[in-house]
C-alpha cells in the first residue's frame, strides 16, 4: 500500500473527485433508466490513507438487467454508467454472436475498491480502484453454463478468443485505461477498467 500523505492541509484526493449533487443525481437516473440494481452507501474512507476512498459510493448488483456481479461491487456511479454502457452496446451483442447465442448472465470481479499503489509503482502512485474508478472482471459468466475467463490466448483462432479481443477492444470507448493479458504478468488473469481523468481525454489501452 502506498504511503500515507505527508500535507494535512492538502485536501484528499478521493474528495477532489466528489461528484456534484447535479452529477451524482443525474447519474443515478441515467442507472436506474438502464435498469441497473444498485443502492447508495455511505462515504468511504481509509484509516491508514487519508487519499484512499469514494465520498459518494454506490453497490452495484447489477449494471443491466439480468447482468449479475456475484456479492456486488461498491464504485463510485460514473465507474458504474460506464460499465452498464459498454454492456449494453458491445458485450451483449458480441455474446450473441457466441456459439449458441448464449445470454451474458454474470462478470466474475477481480478488484473493485481497494486501497493500494498502481502495480509497478513502487507503491508511489495510488491504483484508480482506490477511488472506486476502477473495476476489473475475472471472467464473463452465460445462461448455457459456460464460463470465459479472462486469460492469455496465443491464437487460438477460435470464438473464445475473438469475444476476449472484442470486448477488450470496444471497453477503450467508455474506459480511459483497459489492461489485460500481454500488459504485464500481473494483469494477466483479468481486465482492468477505470476511467482515471486525463487531458485530452487520452487512452491507455494494453
Amino acid at each position: 500500500m502506498a504511503t500515507a500523505a505527508t500535507d494535512p492541509a492538502a485536501t484528499p484526493r478521493h474528495a477532489t473527485q466528489r461528484e456534484s449533487d447535479f452529477d451524482h443525481a443525474a447519474c443515478r437516473l441515467e442507472l436506474t433508466l438502464l435498469g441497473a440494481d444498485f443502492s447508495e452507501q455511505a462515504p468511504l474512507t481509509d484509516p491508514a490513507h487519508r487519499d484512499c476512498g469514494i465520498a459518494r459510493p454506490i453497490l452495484l448488483r447489477r449494471p443491466l438487467p439480468g447482468i449479475e456481479i456475484p456479492g456486488g461491487a461498491v464504485m463510485r456511479c460514473d465507474t458504474a454508467r460506464h460499465l452498464a454502457y459498454w454492456l449494453r452496446d458491445f458485450v451483449r451483442p458480441a455474446a450473441a454472436l457466441l456459439p449458441g447465442q448464449p445470454r451474458l448472465v454474470a462478470l466474475e470481479p477481480g478488484t473493485t475498491y481497494q486501497c493500494r499503489a498502481t502495480v509497478g509503482t513502487g507503491g508511489e502512485n495510488l491504483s484508480e480502484h482506490a477511488f472506486g474508478n476502477a473495476f476489473d472482471i475475472a471472467a464473463f459468466r452465460f445462461s448455457d453454463a459456460t464460463r470465459i475467463q479472462i486469460t492469455p490466448r496465443q491464437d487460438s483462432g477460435d470464438m473464445i478468443e475473438a469475444f476476449q479481443r472484442a470486448v477488450r477492444g470496444t471497453a477503450c470507448l467508455h474506459f480511459t485505461t483497459v489492461l489485460g493479458p500481454g500488459t504485464n504478468a500481473a494483469h494477466d488473469n483479468h481486465l482492468h477498467l477505470d476511467i482515471k481523468p486525463r487531458r485530452g481525454d487520452w487512452r491507455l489501452c494494453q
